[in-house]
Order: C-alpha cells, then structure tokens, then sequence
C-alpha cells in the first residue's frame, strides 16, 4: 500500500532530501520502460512488464493537523517477459527509502530520475536524483487508525516540515 500526502509540494523535494540523510535506509535503482503496450521494469536480472491490479482508495481528511493522505491498495503485478516493444521511453529510476526506525512497517519513498555526471556535482545532497514522488509505503495491511501507525506516519509528517 501507498500513503500519499495530498497536496503536498514537490517541489521541495531536493530540499527535504538534505534534512532526512539521518533517517537514510537504501536505495535501489531500476530502468522503468514507456510504451504503448504497457510499463515495463527492468532491474539487474531481468525485465518485468507491470500489471496493474486496482484498488479502491481512501482518503482520510486532516489526518494530522492540515495533512490530508491519500491510502492507495493498488499495486503491479510483475509478469517477467523476454524482450520489450521496440518503440519507447526509457527513464532510470531511484527510490529512496527513509524510516526513523529500522523495525517499522512504514518507510518513506521518495523517487526520482537519476541525474547525469555533470548535474550530480550541484545536488550531491539529493542522492543522484531528480525527485519527483513522494509517499509512504507499508508492505502489509495496515489499520491507519491503529494508535502506533499513527504515531509513525506523524513522525513522517514532521519530517517533512
């Protein structure tokens, strides 16, 4: 599942990135494919074309103070596939992940397009990349009313300040 802050400013990103280098986890990098036959991932060992499975969202209004978030079940299905559509777009991608707790279900996402040599001297700070998505992502089910869930995705939230 996938936490999104409604509303939220991207364009902060870059300057967010510097203030959770403490809070820093991993990283993992992927070349995510265009093309009118669907979106593709390519990773180290092979290329997944991703399924779309739908799900219902639901949104829970001033969650924390002014934060509104937005609980998205909907996720790709990777199906492995032997070769890709000749004409598409190609995008190096970066997720980083940032959690306050290493034991926590929770961890912040922030993703973005993998700069080039000469851009990464300027923004050393923002990892390698050109943030363009942030949110929250938890691995299993979760109840977002659950009095320690909540305690964690605030600590989320007051990074972010």
């Amino acid at each position: 599942m996938k936490i999104y802050i409604n509303n939220f400013n991207i364009d902060v990103l870059s300057s967010i990135m510097k203030s959770l280098s403490e809070y820093f986890v991993s990283s993992e990098t992927y070349i995510q494919i265009y093309s009118e036959d669907g979106i593709y991932q390519i990773d180290d060992n092979s290329i997944k074309k991703q399924n779309v499975i739908d799900k219902e969202i639901e949104i829970f209004k001033e969650y924390h103070e002014d934060f509104t978030l937005i609980a998205d079940q909907s996720y790709y299905a990777l199906e492995k596939v032997s070769c890709l559509p000749s004409e598409h777009i190609a995008n190096n991608v970066k997720r980083c992940f940032f959690t306050p707790d290493k034991n926590s279900a929770l961890k912040l996402v922030i993703e973005g397009s993998i700069l080039e040599n000469n851009s990464l001297k300027k923004n050393k700070d923002t990892y390698g990349i050109h943030p363009y998505d942030i949110y929250i992502e938890v691995v299993k089910d979760i109840n977002m009313n659950d009095e320690l869930v909540k305690k964690e995705i605030i600590v989320f939230l007051s990074l972010l300040n």
